[in-house]
């Protein structure tokens, strides 16, 4: 990425965060997160990191807030957009829903602007929709 300062770059995933990481490892990925976050030509992809999970549709959203958030708040909701990722998505959840209305019920103390960057605006200013 910063060999590459003209290259704009899309981190999926929220940086592969796993809901399986021992908090050693939790800690190391929010340290990295930040990290690439100060780098200016690449954002935030909120998805598919809920494959990671034991196994389908055993987690709950106090399991993915924290990674979600961690993520909205090193990008800054500028530069954070929401990724379905179907139908991936399966692995962890049972339902595409269940995971909308995860992530939708984690966002909803964020502004109502904030979160139609979110959902909306970022990806179509990103890839010029």
């Amino acid at each position: 990425v910063d060999q590459c300062a003209n290259t704009r770059f899309i981190l999926d995933h929220c940086g592969n965060g796993d809901l399986k990481h021992t908090q050693a490892q939790r800690d190391q990925w929010k340290k990295d997160m930040t990290d690439i976050a100060k780098r200016k030509n690449i954002v935030g992809k909120v998805s598919g990191f809920i494959a990671s999970a034991p196994s389908r549709g055993k987690w709950t959203i106090d399991d993915l807030a924290p990674i979600v958030n961690h993520t909205l708040d090193s990008f800054g909701p500028d530069r954070v957009m929401f990724g379905g990722d179907w139908p991936v998505v399966l692995l962890g959840a049972e339902k595409y829903t269940d995971w909308a209305n995860a992530l939708m019920t984690i966002v909803k103390d964020r502004t109502e602007e904030q979160q139609k960057k979110l959902f909306h605006d970022n990806a179509v200013k990103f890839y010029g929709l």
